[in-house]
């Protein structure tokens, strides 16, 4: 998978946690891609209202505002790019309910790099 292939999406990752960012920014590096980071929920809504992303990791579980309020609520709004929750994954009712809020694909924690390749290959 060549790094030029998706050095032009645009990508935002919607996480609270630095080490989790620091994660996923040095994967979607490897790919060319340099993300923009939303810390909370609140700032990640506002920048999915405000910019146009190709694709966005958005945590399920973040301060001031629920990943999956934020996917609902863009949603509503007629934005359809895809977005990936980013969560724990071991719970079959929350990987439903992300599912059910508009979520088209989940990046379990621990995270991957060869998940995180195959769901920008998917998605982009």
């Amino acid at each position: 998978m060549g790094a030029d292939n998706f050095s032009g999406l645009k990508v935002l990752v919607a996480e609270d946690s630095p080490p989790m960012r620091l994660v996923i920014k040095t994967y979607l590096g490897k790919l060319g891609i340099s993300p923009q980071f939303a810390e909370n929920g609140q700032e990640a809504l506002r920048m999915l209202n405000e910019e146009s992303f190709d694709l966005a990791f958005v945590d399920v579980h973040m301060p001031e505002k629920d990943g999956r309020e934020v996917v609902k609520k863009i949603r509503k709004q007629g934005l359809k790019l895809p977005i990936i929750a980013v969560t724990t994954a071991d719970d079959p009712d929350l990987l439903q309910s992300c599912i059910d809020s508009g979520y088209n694909s989940v990046l379990p924690k621990p995270i991957v790099k060869e998940d995180v390749f195959r769901l920008v290959e998917k998605f982009s």
